[in-house]
C-alpha cells in the first residue's frame, strides 16, 4: 500500500478492515475479482490487463447500463477506434418532438479506460462479456454535471470521490493541491512492473475509495441512486458467478467496491444495498435504444466539465502509450515538455533548446522533491510555468497565445475516435459524415474550422453552403454562419462572400441519433421539421414567420417543398393584422428572388415575386393603422414605414410594372395618414419627409417641407408633438436637415423658441431624433450650430478627466445604489429585466 495511504488506512474503522479481508476472500476463494478503478486511469488499465492475463476469466463484467451489452459486437469491432461513447437518449422520441430536445447520456471510452481494456482483453480470451449497471432510463438527475452541456450527461461519474472530505484532507497532508494530483501521486506515479502487480493496486485503490465512501450517509446515496445501482450490480455479479465455470472479473468505479463487497458477502453493512433488490430479481437484461458514436478528447477532459474524467486526456493517453514503450513513463515526461516547446515555437513563440532542457531538469527536480519516481502531470505543468512562461497570459489558449495553444494540444489532446459504418449508429450519422467528407469538410477531429464560400459564383461552394445551412437548420451544433449573406434572417444580402465555422463533436452525433426517428435522410428530417414549423406558423398568423420558412426551405435546398408554403403565405396575408410582419415577410421574399440564381430557385422564383405584389396590396390596407401610433408604438410604426418604402422600391427595381395599382393604393393610404391632423405626429413627420424627397408635396420640395416644419415648431405649439414630428422627419430622411438650409433654420428657430422647461422636457426625445445622423453628419451639424451662435464646435467640446480613483468611487456608489434597489424590491428594474 502507498505510504501516504497506509497512514490513513491505519486509522480506518473495523468495517473497512473487514471489507478488505472479504475482498481478498472473494478473490482467492470464490474467484470473483472485484476491481474498483478510477475511470480513464492508465494505471488501472495496466493493472486490469495484467489481472485478466493472469487469471484468464470466463466472465468479464463492466459497470455501465446493462442494455449496452447488445452493443458489444460494435465495441469490439477492430474498426472501432477510441475515444468513442455509447449514447443513450432520455424519454420517448414522440415526447421529444412535442417538448423539445431530449437529454443525452454518454458512456465514454478512451483507449486507456480500464473498462475498454477489460472488454478487449476478455474478448481475446472468449470470455462472456456484459454490462451490469442500472439501465439509463432508470437513472435520476444525479448523474448530471452542471458544467456540461445542459442536455448532455455522463453515465459515469466520480463526483463523490472528488468532493470527499477525507480525500481532501489526505491531499492536504501529502502536499497535493487537489484530488487529481493526489491520485497521480498515489497511483499513476508507479512503474509498469509495479502496476502489473494487480493485487497491490486493487487493494490500494479499494482503501482510497472506501475511506472516501464513509463521508456519505446512506440517505444521500439513496437520493442520488447509488444504492439502487449497487443493488443491481451486486445481483448481476452474483448471477454470473453462480453459473460461471471459471474466474469472474468485475470492473466498476472504485466508489462502489465497498458496497459490492458487503452485498456479496452477506455483511450487515450490505443490507442497505441488498434490501433494494426486487423480490423476483431483475429478470432479463434491459433492452433499450443505445448507439455507438465517436467521442473526442475535449469532452473526456475533467477540466472542461466531464464528471468522471481525468484532467488533460492527451497527457494520460501519452502515459498509457509510455507503459508499452521502451522508455516507460519516465521517458515520456521529457517528450511532453519537448513537444510543448516545439509546438509553441511552431506557432511563433521563442522557446529555445536551452529552455526545454531547463524545463526537463526542473520537472525531474520537482518530482524528486515531491517524492515521485518521475515527473507527473502537475510537475510538468509547473516546469512549463517556470521555464516557458514570460507573462501572465502566455498559457491562455482561448487568447490564441502560442504557448497556451501548444499546452492545450499536448495535454488536452485533439483525438476524435471512429466507429464502423453501418454498425451501432443510425444511418443518419454516417450519411452526415459521408456528405461532409465529400464536400471536403474535415470531420476527422473536433477542432473548430472556418470555411469561406463564394456561393454566387461557384457551384461547389453552393453545395457546401446548402449542406452547412441544412445542418444549422437541423440544430446539429455542427455549423454556424459567422458572416456573409443570411437569406433566412434577411441580413447582409449585399455581401458576396460568406464565412462558416464548423466542428464535428459527439453532440453532433447525439443530435443526429435523436433526429433519426424523423426521417431516413437529412432532407427527410428537414421536411418533417419544416412541416412542424408550418403548423406552428399557421396558428401565429404571421406573414413574416411563414416567409421565413420559405427562405429556410430554399436555403437548405428543398425548393420542391415551396408550393404548400407559398399557399400558406397567400392565406396568411389575408389574416395578418400587423403591417410590420407583412412588409418584413415580403421583403424577405424579394431578397430570395434577387438571389434566385445562386439559390437555384428556377421556376419557383416568379411565384415569390407574385406573393410580394399581393403583400403590397395587403400593406396598403393596413397603412391607416399607423395613424393610431402612440409614444410606445411610434418607433415600430416608423420602422414599418421605412421598410414599406424599401419594399415599393424593391418591387419597382424588380421590373414589376404590375405593381402599379398596389403601389398607388399604398401611396394614397400614406397620403391620407400624412394629411390627417389627428394622426401620430411622428408618423406624419416621416411621411412628410418622404413626400418631400419624392416631390409629392403641393409646394416646392424644400418650401413645402419647411413650411410644415415651421408650423409644427411655431410658438404655442405642443412641444411634445413638435418633437415627435421632428423625430419622424429625422427617422425618414435625416440628411434633409443638412442639405436644406431653410430646413436647418426652421428647426433651429423652432428649438430656440421653446421655453426652458419645455426644452428640458423634450430634450431626451431630441437626442434620440438626432441619433439617425451618422457621426460625420453630427459633426457637420455641430459646426453649423456653433457657427450660428458665434463660436466653434471645438469650443463646445467638453473634455472630462477621470482618474482611477474616480472610477473606483463611482463603482462603489453604483454597488451601494444597486444594493438599496435590491433591498427595496427594485432589483429587476436595476438589472433592466422583469422580476
Amino acid at each position: 500500500m502507498a505510504v501516504g495511504l497506509r497512514a490513513a488506512w491505519d486509522a480506518a474503522p473495523p468495517r473497512l478492515r473487514q471489507a478488505a479481508r472479504d475482498l481478498a476472500t472473494l478473490r482467492e476463494r470464490k474467484g470473483v475479482h472485484l476491481f474498483g478503478v478510477r475511470h480513464h486511469s492508465p494505471a488501472c488499465a495496466v493493472a486490469v490487463a495484467a489481472l485478466i492475463e493472469e487469471v484468464r476469466p470466463t466472465v468479464v463484467l463492466v459497470e455501465g447500463p446493462e442494455e449496452y451489452t447488445r452493443l458489444l459486437p460494435a465495441l469490439l469491432d477492430e474498426r472501432t477506434v477510441p475515444p468513442v461513447a455509447v449514447l443513450s437518449l432520455d424519454g420517448d422520441p414522440a415526447d421529444a418532438a412535442r417538448d423539445g430536445a431530449r437529454g443525452a447520456g454518454f458512456y465514454p471510452l478512451a483507449r486507456y479506460s480500464p473498462e475498454w481494456v477489460a472488454l478487449r482483453a476478455g474478448h481475446a480470451l472468449d470470455a462472456e462479456l456484459a454490462f451490469v449497471d442500472s439501465p439509463w432510463a432508470a437513472r435520476g438527475s444525479g448523474e448530471e454535471d452542471a458544467a456540461e452541456h445542459p442536455t448532455a450527461r455522463t453515465v459515469l461519474a466520480e463526483r463523490h470521490l472528488a468532493h470527499s472530505r477525507t480525500v481532501a484532507r489526505l491531499a492536504e497532508r501529502l502536499g497535493c493541491r487537489d484530488h487529481d494530483e493526489l491520485w497521480d501521486h498515489l497511483f499513476e506515479a508507479r512503474g509498469t512492473a509495479r502496476l502489473r502487480d494487480w493485487r497491490e493496486l486493487t487493494d490500494d485503490v479499494f482503501a482510497w475509495a472506501a475511506l472516501a465512501r464513509l463521508d456519505y450517509e446512506d440517505e444521500a446515496l439513496v437520493a442520488d441512486g447509488s444504492l439502487d445501482r449497487e443493488a443491481r450490480m451486486s445481483a448481476r455479479v452474483a448471477e454470473h458467478a453462480a453459473r460461471a465455470d471459471g474466474p469472474v472479473v468485475v470492473v466498476t468505479g472504485a466508489f462502489h467496491t465497498l458496497a459490492l463487497v458487503e452485498a456479496l458477502t452477506g455483511s450487515a453493512h450490505g443490507e442497505a444495498v441488498v434490501a433494494r433488490r426486487p423480490a423476483g430479481g431483475y429478470g432479463d437484461l434491459a433492452d433499450a435504444p443505445a448507439w455507438l458514436v465517436r467521442y473526442d478528447d475535449e469532452r473526456l477532459d475533467a477540466l472542461r466539465g466531464y464528471g468522471a474524467g481525468m484532467p488533460t486526456p492527451g497527457y494520460y493517453d501519452r502515459l498509457w502509450a509510455a507503459h508499452h514503450a521502451a522508455g516507460g513513463p519516465a521517458g515520456a515526461a521529457s517528450g511532453v515538455l519537448v513537444d510543448v516547446g516545439r509546438g509553441a515555437s511552431a506557432r511563433g513563440a521563442l522557446v529555445s533548446v536551452a529552455q526545454s532542457q531547463a524545463a526537463v531538469e526542473h520537472a525531474h527536480r520537482l518530482a524528486a522533491l515531491r517524492e515521485r519516481p518521475w515527473p507527473c502531470r502537475t510537475d510538468l505543468l509547473d516546469a512549463i510555468t517556470s521555464c516557458y512562461v514570460k507573462d501572465a497570459d502566455d498559457l491562455d489558449a482561448a487568447g490564441d497565445r502560442p504557448l497556451g495553444l501548444a499546452v492545450a494540444e499536448v495535454f488536452a489532446g485533439r483525438a476524435l475516435g471512429d466507429v464502423p459504418p453501418g454498425g451501432a449508429a443510425p444511418p443518419l450519422v454516417e450519411e452526415a459524415r459521408s456528405r461532409a467528407r465529400s464536400l471536403r469538410l474535415d470531420v476527422s477531429d473536433s477542432v473548430p474550422r472556418t470555411v469561406r464560400l463564394d456561393a454566387r459564383r461557384t457551384s461547389t461552394h453552393r453545395d457546401r453552403r446548402r449542406f452547412l445551412a441544412l445542418c444549422a437548420f437541423l440544430d446539429l451544433g455542427f455549423a454556424r454562419r459567422v458572416s456573409g449573406p443570411d437569406h433566412v434572417a434577411g441580413r447582409g444580402l449585399g455581401l458576396v462572400l460568406e464565412e462558416w465555422e464548423y466542428a464535428w463533436t459527439p453532440l453532433v452525433e447525439a443530435r443526429l441519433v435523436e433526429l433519426s426517428h424523423r426521417g431516413a435522410t437529412l432532407e427527410a428530417v428537414a421536411v418533417a421539421l419544416l412541416d412542424d414549423a408550418r403548423d406552428r406558423a399557421r396558428e401565429e398568423r404571421s406573414s413574416d414567420a411563414v416567409a421565413r420558412l420559405v427562405a429556410q426551405c430554399v436555403v437548405v435546398g428543398l425548393p420542391e417543398r415551396l408550393p404548400p408554403l407559398v399557399g400558406l403565405v397567400r392565406s396568411t396575408l389575408d389574416v395578418d393584422p400587423a403591417l410590420a410582419s407583412v412588409v418584413a415577410g415580403m421583403r424577405r421574399l424579394v431578397g430570395l428572388w434577387r438571389a434566385r440564381t445562386e439559390l437555384e430557385l428556377g421556376k419557383h422564383a416568379a411565384a415569390l415575386l407574385d406573393l410580394a405584389e399581393q403583400g403590397l396590396a395587403t400593406a396598403a390596407y393596413l397603412v391607416p393603422d399607423l395613424a393610431a401610433a402612440d409614444e410606445a408604438t411610434q418607433d415600430d410604426a416608423l420602422a414599418s414605414l421605412v421598410a414599406l418604402r424599401s419594399l415599393v422600391r424593391d418591387l419597382r427595381d424588380a421590373g414589376r410594372d404590375g405593381t402599379g395599382s398596389a403601389a398607388e393604393s399604398v401611396a394614397r393610404a400614406l397620403a391620407h395618414v400624412r394629411e390627417d391632423g389627428d394622426a401620430s405626429p411622428a408618423v406624419r413627420g416621416a411621411l412628410t419627409a418622404f413626400a418631400a424627397v419624392d416631390d409629392e408635396l403641393d409646394d416646392e420640395p424644400g418650401d413645402g417641407l419647411v413650411t410644415r416644419v415651421r408650423a409644427q415648431l411655431a410658438p404655442g405649439a405642443d412641444p411634445v408633438a413638435a418633437t415627435a414630428f421632428l423625430g419622424g422627419v429625422m427617422r425618414a430622411a435625416p440628411d434633409l436637415l443638412l442639405h436644406t438650409p431653410e430646413m436647418f433654420e426652421a428647426v433651429d428657430d423652432g428649438l430656440r423658441g421653446l421655453e426652458e422647461d419645455a426644452f428640458r422636457a423634450v430634450l431626451p426625445d431630441l437626442r434620440r431624433a438626432f441619433t439617425w445622423l451618422r457621426p460625420t453628419e453630427t459633426h457637420r451639424l455641430a459646426e453649423r450650430v456653433a457657427a450660428r451662435t458665434g463660436t466653434s464646435a471645438a469650443a463646445l467640446d467638453r473634455h472630462v478627466s477621470v482618474t482611477e480613483d474616480d472610477l473606483r468611487a463611482g463603482l462603489l456608489v453604483e454597488r451601494e445604489l444597486v444594493a438599496v434597489l435590491e433591498r427595496d424590491g427594485l432589483g429587476a428594474w436595476a438589472r433592466g429585466g422583469a422580476s
